[in-house]
């Protein structure tokens, strides 16, 4: 009874805050700070692993539920070098678990490179840059076996040389894994929160907030796990409009159909999904694929590899490292790195399968 309250609890929340919030678009654009995710396990599955198996410290800063007290207590880095000198990262440090509760604390950053300032008149002013930046605090508590309730804080400031914004906001997250431990469902409520503009300039209102349940599954002596993932469920309609309007031939005015699947199309850009190979004892390889990013970049037609995603991660010694590759856009492929920072006290503990 008590995991059914948790559980309903949990929906309604989530219902609510998708009534509440999706009236009207949201105020405040995105942030690669907190829309992207750095770490390179959850890059590689398309974008987010809502229902993890196990607890993972990569994921920590991403999803609250993720982190339980089998995570080991190390540093974990990762590194997001996204186009032409736009970078991104994050960092997660889990603090001593008690009981069945585990906390950790974490920053995400996102930097913009340098810009050429002129005033007015056309003159130099000389360089500046820009960023979005975010500390965070996120704690969890293990209901039993197989139930994993999570919520983090964070505060921000987005900046562009004197031009600043706070961000603050909450992330909530509930895994329930089954008892075979081949899988789990997952909801996440992440980046309900607000911006406000400290200079007049920058645009303040509510965060893009998100709403996604996910699906993990494996099987015994499988080699592989499938991820699924719904995204963005506060709202049904994600393409662009006039995606689906019809063509007019500009020298006959002859009407061309739009023969699009509409509901398809609209149902499809909230699916992305993904699948881990086990590659050995310590090694796994990762793909993914994010059907509404290949749709936002297609432009005259093309539409590439946009949305693909491959990775890696692997535990050689005291080395645990995590790489991939995402196609977010037609002028390449961006980079993800990860990597484990080992901390003294952690030495003696084993270490846990990789996920």
């Amino acid at each position: 009874m008590f995991r059914f309250r948790i559980l309903v609890l949990t929906a309604g929340l989530g219902w609510w805050v998708s009534t509440s919030f999706a009236q009207t678009a949201s105020d405040v654009p995105p942030s690669l700070a907190w829309d992207v995710a750095a770490d390179a396990r959850n890059a590689a599955l398309g974008g987010l692993d809502v229902a993890p198996v196990r607890g993972d410290g990569w994921s920590a800063v991403l999803h609250p539920a993720a982190m339980d007290s089998t995570v080991e207590r190390n540093v974990y880095t990762s590194y997001l070098d996204y186009f032409a000198g736009i970078r991104g990262g994050a960092v997660a440090v889990p603090l001593a678990p008690t009981g069945r509760r585990a906390s950790y604390v974490g920053i995400r950053f996102a930097t913009y490179g340098e810009f050429e300032g002129v005033s007015a008149a056309g003159d130099p002013t000389g360089a500046f840059s820009g960023g979005d930046y975010a500390a965070q605090y996120g704690t969890s508590w293990v209901l039993d076996t197989l139930w994993v309730v999570g919520v983090s804080g964070y505060a921000g400031l987005r900046n562009l040389e004197q031009v600043n914004a706070g961000v603050l906001g909450f992330d909530l997250g509930v895994v329930r894994r089954s008892r075979n431990g081949y899988g789990a469902v997952g909801l996440l409520i992440s980046n309900v929160g607000v911006q406000e503009d400290f200079s007049g300039i920058m645009p303040e209102g509510r965060l893009p907030h998100n709403v996604q349940l996910g699906l993990t599954q494996s099987f015994p002596n499988a080699p592989f796990t499938f991820h699924l993932r719904l995204q963005r469920l506060e709202t049904w309609d994600l393409a662009p409009e006039g995606t689906y309007d019809d063509l007019y031939d500009p020298l006959t005015g002859q009407v061309i159909p739009n023969d699009t699947w509409v509901w398809g199309d609209q149902f499809f850009r909230h699916l992305t999904g993904g699948v881990t190979l086990r590659l050995g004892e310590q090694l796994r390889g990762y793909l993914g694929y994010n059907h509404q990013r290949q749709k936002t970049m297609s432009a005259a037609g093309r539409t590439g590899i946009n949305g693909l995603s491959v990775g890696l991660r692997g535990q050689f010694r005291s080395v645990d490292f995590s790489l991939a590759r995402s196609t977010y856009h037609f002028a390449g492929s961006s980079t993800h790195l990860g990597l484990v920072l080992k901390l003294p006290q952690s030495g003696n503990k084993t270490t846990p399968q990789t996920p």
